[in-house]
């Protein structure tokens, strides 16, 4: 570091890239291009690249301090004549390589397995939370289910009560037309009684009348002849003109009896015809209400069955959700699975390929 800093008051120089590389290559690191340049401080990486280059072509001479001798073996040379120090520069730069391309494997691994880690706890808390919407579900399911019951029960209760009242609405009106018709015929049977007091009343009247014409007739006749019986005859004739007005008296009082009892007979009518349209009022708003609370209880039957289509169909899908985060979880493992192999030997590449 010493030997670069001096430098770095001019330009880059191919010395400065040969001295960083023989720093990087004696600390036991493979010169690379950003390498060198944080070495030396300074410098682009077009400039330092073919002064790279070059310092790798002229590495093998420099370690053994000559070049090699063509044709033969040399002194330094292994059995197969490659120069020693070409064999121990590649061997370390294979060796450098292959800690490097081992870092990089145990570091991606490493963050492979952190990211399983952190899917893996996803997964599960997924898992927790896929449980607890499942049993809400359930809950929910249970609670709409019950309802419905309730629901169905409530609408054959307010079937039967239906039924029941229709039945009961059915017995009054036939009860009540009975009593129309009892009414009626009692009414018909007053009126002809009323009729025939009145046709005997009259018939009585003209027999009165001809009695009494009859009674003067002969009271006329028999004047001169019995004037003794005047009296008599007088007496008579006030007789049958007091019963005459008790009889008018007492048809008179049974007409009265009569039209009263007529009246009566009416007013009655009258009344229970208004009970009647009373009750079948009551009726009919008592069915109209249950038909209300009848139409009511289908309708939240059919919101209730709606709720439970819809958690249904949300159910469906958070399961189609967790089967496919089960699937891309299952990939993550067999791929994290397939990193722990031990990695490959990679050549080094200096130029062209160096054989080791």
């Amino acid at each position: 570091m010493s030997q670069v800093a001096e430098f770095r008051g001019r330009g880059i120089q191919e010395a400065d890239v040969f001295a960083a590389a023989d720093a990087l290559l004696a600390e036991g690191k493979r010169p690379t291009i950003e390498r060198v340049r944080q070495q030396i401080g300074r410098g682009s990486p077009n400039t330092v690249s073919p002064m790279l280059e070059k310092w790798f072509a002229s590495l093998g001479e420099r370690l053994v301090g000559a070049p090699g001798v063509a044709g033969g073996k040399a002194a330094g040379n292994d059995p197969d004549g490659m120069p020693l120090g070409v064999r121990n520069v590649a061997r370390l730069l294979w060796e450098t390589a292959r800690r490097e391309a081992e870092e990089v494997q145990r570091g991606e691994l490493q963050s492979v397995r952190d990211e399983l880690l952190v899917r893996e706890a996803a997964f599960a808390e997924a898992q927790g939370a896929l449980a607890q919407r499942e049993e809400a579900f359930r809950q929910a399911r249970v609670s709409l289910d019950a309802a419905l019951a309730s629901s169905q029960q409530a609408r054959e209760m307010l079937e039967r009560q239906l039924k029941d009242h229709a039945i009961e609405a059915h017995r009054v009106r036939t009860g009540l037309e009975d009593e129309i018709r009892r009414l009626t015929a009692l009414l018909s049977q007053s009126t002809e009684t009323q009729e025939r007091m009145r046709r005997e009343h009259a018939e009585a009247i003209a027999g009165k009348d001809q009695d009494l014409r009859r009674a003067e007739e002969r009271h006329t006749a028999q004047e001169r002849r019995m004037l003794e019986d005047v009296d008599r005859a007088r007496q008579s004739a006030k007789q049958a003109e007091t019963g005459f007005a008790r009889e008018q008296h007492r048809r008179i009082q049974s007409e009265e009896a009569a039209a009263q009892t007529l009246e009566a007979g009416r007013r009655m009518l009258r009344e229970t015809q208004q009970a009647a349209q009373q009750l079948e009022r009551e009726l009919r708003e008592r069915l109209a209400g249950q038909a209300g609370l009848l139409a009511g209880a289908q309708s939240q039957a059919s919101a209730l069955q709606q709720r439970l289509d819809d958690f249904e169909r949300q159910f469906g899908e958070e399961r189609k959700a967790h089967e496919d985060t089960r699937g891309l979880l299952a990939g993550a493992l067999a791929a994290g699975r397939s990193s722990d192999k031990p990695p490959r030997k990679t050549a080094v590449r200096r130029g062209k390929p160096a054989t080791p």
